[in-house]
């Protein structure tokens, strides 16, 4: 079904619509939570956290159609919120789970998933983010921007030169 007008739905209190919108992105925010916090509980925690506030904020929605980035925009917030509430960081140390993410999602990608998981290490959390929301929840970059509260051409310049340091970390024949 169309996600506008199961937003539409649920906006009227449809709690079957709301299910239904929550199961088309449950299995990518669970992922992104735990990209996060790296822990299985946490990233429940704050998965369920994230429904909640979406579904008692779901009136507040002004476009439908962007249902999909909203939610993970309240995601992104919450996870950095529980973060800097924890004391604790982003790690860099481990980050298997971005080519797990990657890999998922695109068969094609899972040979070069030791590749994209060293290269990570060297990205800042915030250039993370946005690799996150753009290649793995295809945001476009206006949304991650809107997401983020950068301006777009911040938001292509941290993509252009994340792309520009990965490049030569990954093995021939990987582009992002």
């Amino acid at each position: 079904m169309d996600i506008a007008k199961l937003v539409r739905k649920a906006k009227k209190g449809e709690d079957e619509a709301f299910e239904q919108l929550v199961g088309s992105v449950r299995q990518k925010l669970y992922r992104t939570a735990y990209a996060y916090v790296r822990n299985e509980q946490d990233a429940l925690d704050l998965y369920q956290e994230t429904i909640y506030t979406a579904y008692i904020s779901i009136k507040k929605l002004k476009k439908p159609e962007s249902f999909p980035s909203w939610i993970t925009k309240i995601l992104v917030f919450k996870s950095i919120d529980f973060i800097r509430k924890e004391s604790r960081h982003f790690t860099t140390d481990n980050e298997e789970i971005f080519a797990e993410l990657l890999a998922h999602e695109n068969g094609d990608l899972i040979p070069h998933s030791m590749d994209l998981s060293e290269a990570f290490k060297f990205l800042n959390p915030t250039v993370k983010t946005i690799i996150l929301l753009r290649y793995y929840h295809d945001l476009s970059i206006k949304e991650i921007a809107a997401i983020m509260k950068y301006p777009e051409g911040t938001v292509k310049s941290h993509l252009n030169r994340a792309k520009k340091e990965l490049r030569p970390i990954l093995r021939e024949g990987y582009m992002l």
